[in-house]
């Protein structure tokens, strides 16, 4: 019994290493999926990259706001405003935009938002010559700032700027991003995959040049100058060095992705998300803070203008990320405290609301 026991034993060990051995030679990792050697250029360099749509939305975006912002000074129409939306009847003064083949609306979440403020500024616009009062149209003048402002002293124009920044931009690069673990990123086309395509698109709607430079002071003198998002790396980010984080993430991801390194690719998306989110908290903090600086009380111009930068970062939020650290809780009290009549808001005993807006966005995101 002991040798036949001993014999059956053997056979099954024999079994089951010839089993091992068969399904190990009939499942290797297959090459494409190990990581390959890769480098991170100095610049946001990478054959076949071509992020030429995203630029042009950012640079229509920024015609756009300039042609809005004119309603201080001229009369305005929302027919312009609505076709430099569309891209229709080549309303860009850079006619490269006029025949693009994209457009705004195509890409932003709640349009009819956006349409209504047109609207709005094109009606103010009417009471351009004319002081603001609580309850109807006109501008607040401190020395040389003239701002036009609406009834409850909101400019609808900033609302659209900083607004669309969320609704579009910051939108866009949230879904992409967020998605590119599940994007294609072997079959080539035209020297890219569907991966590296949407990368590069992501990174074209932070509206900076290939080889900026987060230490340097660009002028509007400047034809590659950053745009958008990509001036607020600099006017709001510097503290929180969201430029050089950002765009070391979007160089190290894009070459990671060439790697196959899919770690390094989910780490970087992570840190342009983390980090582009605390950017737009940064900015909604200072402009819930100007109006609350005791050298501004009174100065409407000054208060109205940070409050509609802040109501517009404010709506961007909204757009974060899922798992972001703003809870919905949260947010509700940021969006009610902003869309709050300014009049009311600035004459608040001791600055309640603005102050605990404050305290949300210093403690969530760390600032």
């Amino acid at each position: 019994m002991k040798i036949k026991f001993t014999y059956i034993a053997l056979a099954v060990a024999g079994m089951a290493a010839f089993t091992s051995c068969k399904k190990d030679k009939t499942t290797p990792t297959e090459p494409e999926e190990q990581v390959q050697p890769y480098t991170v250029p100095a610049t946001y360099t990478f054959t076949g990259a071509d992020y030429s749509k995203a630029t042009a939305r950012v640079k229509m975006g920024a015609e756009l706001n300039s042609y809005l912002g004119t309603a201080n000074n001229a009369s305005i129409t929302a027919t312009k405003a609505n076709d430099m939306f569309d891209n229709k009847n080549s309303q860009f003064a850079d006619a490269t935009l006029n025949t693009s083949g994209v457009t705004l609306a195509e890409k932003t979440s709640n349009a009819d938002f956006f349409r209504g403020h047109f609207t709005t500024q094109a009606t103010n616009s009417m009471s351009n010559n004319v002081a603001a009062v609580n309850g109807a149209a006109g501008v607040v003048i401190s020395g040389t700032t003239k701002r036009l402002v609406g009834a409850t002293g909101l400019e609808s124009n900033q609302a659209v700027a900083k607004g669309m920044m969320g609704a579009l931009y910051f939108k866009e690069v949230v879904k992409l991003l967020s998605n590119i673990g599940n994007d294609d990123n072997k079959a080539v086309t035209n020297n890219t995959t569907l991966a590296q395509r949407n990368w590069d698109d992501a990174f074209g709607l932070l509206g900076i040049p290939a080889d900026y430079d987060p230490d340097k002071t660009y002028t509007s003198a400047d034809a590659n100058r950053p745009l958008l998002w990509g001036g607020y790396l600099a006017e709001r980010g510097k503290e929180i060095l969201a430029g050089k984080t950002i765009f070391e993430a979007f160089r190290k991801g894009r070459a990671a992705l060439g790697g196959k390194d899919k770690v390094v690719v989910a780490e970087q998306a992570k840190i342009i998300l983390d980090k582009w989110e605390q950017l737009n908290a940064a900015a909604a903090l200072e402009y819930a803070t100007i109006p609350t600086r005791s050298v501004n009380v009174g100065n409407l111009a000054t208060q109205f203008h940070a409050l509609s930068e802040g109501f517009g970062f404010v709506y961007s939020l909204q757009f974060r990320q899922t798992g972001s650290k703003l809870s919905a809780a949260d947010y509700a009290k940021l969006k009610a405290t902003f869309d709050t009549n300014f009049y009311t808001l600035i004459n608040e005993a001791n600055f309640t609301k603005l102050v605990e807006a404050q305290t949300i966005l210093k403690t969530t995101y760390g600032l």
